[in-house]
Order: C-alpha cells, then sequence, then structure tokens
C-alpha cells in the first residue's frame, strides 16, 4: 500500500503560485472568483476564517495553520464569520498577473490569509483527480505531519514579515511542499475501506496496480490483468470499472500517458524510447495516443514544460 501511494504522489506534478496575502480585521468577507483551470488553496497564518462554496449553505472553520484546496476551481467565500453579508468584502479575480502581498506585522486579532493557486501539469493520476474533495482541508492540529505543516507556515509567514518584498519564487516552492503534504495526509485516509480510494485496499486490485505501475511496458490486456488479479475476465473487468469508474485498459492508458509525461520532462530520453519505455511498440501509436489524452504531441509537450 505504502508503495502504491508513493508511485502515484511520484506521479503529480504541480506548479504553486501565490499571488495574493492579505491582514483582515473584523468584519471582513472574501469572494473568489470561479476559474475551472486553477486549483484554489488558501493558507490561515494567523487568527481563522470559514469557507464555503458558492451556491451552497455548507461552511467549513478554517483556524490557525489550517491548509484549504479547492482542486475543481469552484467559486467560494470566506469570512469571519459563517454567513457575513456586511462589512467589508475584498474580491479576488481569477488571476493576478502582478502579485499583491500586504506586509504582515501585528497579528493581534486579525486574520492573516496567504492566497493562490496551483496549475496541474498533464499526466496528474485521474483515479486522484476524479476522486479528490470540492474541498481538501488538512487541519494543522489533527493532521498527521502537524509540525512539519506548521514549520511551512512559519517559513511562509517569514518571508510574508520581510522588510522589502517576499520573493515569490520561494512562497511558490514552499505553497508546493504543503499541496504535497495536504495530498498525502488525504490519501492516507482515502485508501482505508469505506474511502474515496478504497479501490486501492482491495488486495486482488492492489496487486493489479502494483503490476500495472512497475511493468507499464507490458502488452497487457483484460485476461492477463484478471490473472494477476485472480479472477475470471468478467468478474474482473465488472470489479474493477466498478471499484475504480474505468475499465482496466482505459486506467492502463492512462498511466502509460502519466509515465510519458513524467519521462517527457525529467529524462532526455529520446520520443521512440518514451514510446518503449510507456508500453507502446510503434512510436506513431504512442504519439496518436499521447495526443488524444493530452491535445498535444509529446514533442510540444516536453518543449512546452521546458521552457
Amino acid at each position: 500500500m505504502t508503495e502504491l501511494i508513493s508511485n502515484l504522489l511520484d506521479m503529480i506534478r504541480v506548479r504553486g503560485t501565490a499571488y495574493y496575502s492579505k491582514s483582515l480585521r473584523v468584519p471582513w468577507s472574501m469572494n473568489v472568483e470561479q476559474h475551472d483551470d486553477l486549483c484554489r488553496f488558501h493558507l490561515v497564518l494567523a487568527g481563522s476564517a470559514w469557507i464555503g462554496l458558492s451556491g451552497l449553505n455548507s461552511t467549513e472553520l478554517l483556524e490557525e495553520g489550517d491548509f484549504v484546496i479547492v482542486p475543481r476551481g469552484q467559486g467560494h467565500y470566506l469570512g469571519d464569520i459563517p454567513d457575513r453579508k456586511d462589512g467589508p468584502s475584498h474580491s479576488i479575480p481569477g488571476e493576478l498577473f502582478q502579485p499583491e502581498f500586504q506586509q504582515f506585522k501585528n497579528a493581534s486579532r486579525q486574520t492573516l490569509l496567504l492566497c493562490g493557486y496551483f496549475q496541474f501539469a498533464q499526466g496528474m493520476p485521474s483515479i486522484l483527480t476524479s476522486q479528490l474533495p470540492d474541498l481538501l482541508i488538512t487541519h494543522k492540529n489533527v493532521a498527521s505531519r502537524s509540525a512539519q505543516i506548521g514549520q511551512i507556515a512559519d517559513l511562509l509567514r517569514d518571508e510574508l514579515g520581510r522588510n522589502d518584498q517576499p520573493h515569490t519564487v520561494i512562497l511558490n516552492r514552499l505553497t508546493e511542499v504543503l499541496f504535497y503534504h495536504a495530498i498525502r495526509q488525504w490519501l492516507d485516509g482515502a485508501v482505508l475501506p469505506g474511502g474515496a480510494l478504497q479501490a486501492l485496499a482491495d488486495i486482488k486490485l492492489q496487486r493489479v496496480f502494483e503490476e500495472i505501475h512497475q511493468n507499464p511496458a507490458q502488452p497487457w490486456t483484460v485476461d492477463s490483468l484478471a490473472k494477476v488479479a485472480g479472477q475470471s475476465r468478467t468478474v474482473f473487468a465488472a470489479h474493477f470499472k466498478q471499484a475504480t469508474g474505468i475499465s482496466p485498459i482505459s486506467y492502463l492508458g492512462h498511466w502509460r500517458t502519466e509515465l510519458a509525461c513524467k519521462l517527457l520532462v525529467e529524462s532526455e530520453y529520446g520520443i521512440d524510447q518514451i514510446a518503449l519505455e510507456s508500453g507502446y511498440r510503434d512510436t506513431t501509436a504512442f504519439s496518436r495516443a499521447f495526443k488524444k489524452t493530452t491535445g498535444s504531441s509529446p514533442g510540444n509537450y516536453r518543449r512546452s514544460r521546458k521552457n
């Protein structure tokens, strides 16, 4: 199980952008526009805030050190109380081309927020993206790795408290580390029975995932994967689809594309070699499948990610 989670984490690539910080005194509220292509985040560096998705009545309390991700970029709101109707209201647009950072000095009786977004690279494991909650909240006081999360928050707070402008590169990289902590924390619970990724806890399917992840270049078929699971072809195909929402061959194809994305960015292999490593005997077939999934040719994908 640990190895499966490590494999999934290894395939995740995000670029973090911290672009807005604000010191807020009661009363306050904040609206964040919907942006489907951006995975939003907010970190409470001091004080507290309530957050809710636009159009829904339920809200969640965020306290100092808590980190929230809005994976699909839905519009949402934050405030000093669950349903703030009056008082100063701030609005964060879809993107800011020039970051706006307010220097944090005295946090007494204030809420200090750091806001931004993540962009997923092509190849984000589909088994994750389809199951992430609308609000992924990591509470510092209940996180299994709360000490590390607290240390990162301290570094961000220190950077934003500089007398001169904070270094955006430092802010961005630190928020990416927070993202990985949050995803790993979520995975720890999601793979348990009843969790969003309980398919990974299924012993029969676990063997199949391990084989696909470790040997993606094998000429897998539904029949050969069914043998790994110890099930008949029909029972295995139905079991896999019910557990994951996609067919075994679709999952295999997605995983091969995810591996190819990783190799295109992180290796110097030629396209022919990457095709072989990803499980394709024919470069043309690889390029066709890659473009169908990502919308880009392998060469263009590599150039766009390395420029």
